[in-house]
């Protein structure tokens, strides 16, 4: 059994989306592409902006509802993973952050999100710091099948089972900053 945290919708969760929307509007785009959602995202838009951030390239996305109300903000960093680290193309990112508007929590939008970014082609991973509630996503996201972790007693990819969790894997170029503990992929399809 997946156990899914309690979330507590109170005015700070309330402040953290409405930033994440802010961040949306004001950051200038060097790429804005809208798409229109199906499957779990039927009657919603997405909107992608290329963007750049303190920590190298990234994406913020931004899903609305048919009336333009925000749903879902994302933001995505660029993994820095060593050209061949992994064995998926350069559309490689870190799920930074993702917050969910209060009215549509529990409705599985950030799972939905998350696959829509794979079934786009971008590769998604994890770090080491999850909090109980993105654990719980991609928890969710590897009972569905899909979700890659690493053994990393011999560096072999297996598909993730949610009851596992012990699997770790460091890469990087040398730079201790730059190093990344990975515990899930979702890779791009």
């Amino acid at each position: 059994m997946i156990l899914t945290p309690t979330i507590t919708i109170d005015s700070d969760h309330l402040a953290s989306f409405r930033k994440e929307v802010k961040e949306f509007d004001r950051e200038p785009a060097k790429k804005h592409e809208k798409f229109y959602g199906k499957d779990e995202l039927q009657n919603m838009t997405i909107e992608v902006k290329h963007v750049n951030l303190l920590q190298g390239n990234g994406m913020l996305i931004l899903v609305t509802d048919v009336e333009g109300n925000p749903v879902v903000s994302a933001r995505l960093v660029s993994a820095p993973v060593p050209q061949g680290a992994l064995p998926w193309g350069r559309k490689i990112y870190i799920m930074d952050r993702i917050r969910v508007h209060s009215d549509w929590i529990g409705e599985g939008y950030a799972p939905a999100l998350y696959r829509w970014c794979s079934q786009n082609g971008y590769t998604l991973i994890s770090d080491s710091h999850q909090t109980s509630t993105s654990l719980a996503v991609w928890h969710k996201l590897g009972a569905e099948g899909g979700v890659l972790t690493v053994n990393i007693n011999d560096g072999s990819w297996r598909n993730y089972d949610p009851l596992k969790v012990e699997d770790w894997m460091l890469f990087g170029n040398g730079d201790p900053v730059r190093y990344w503990g990975i515990r899930f992929v979702l890779p791009a399809r």
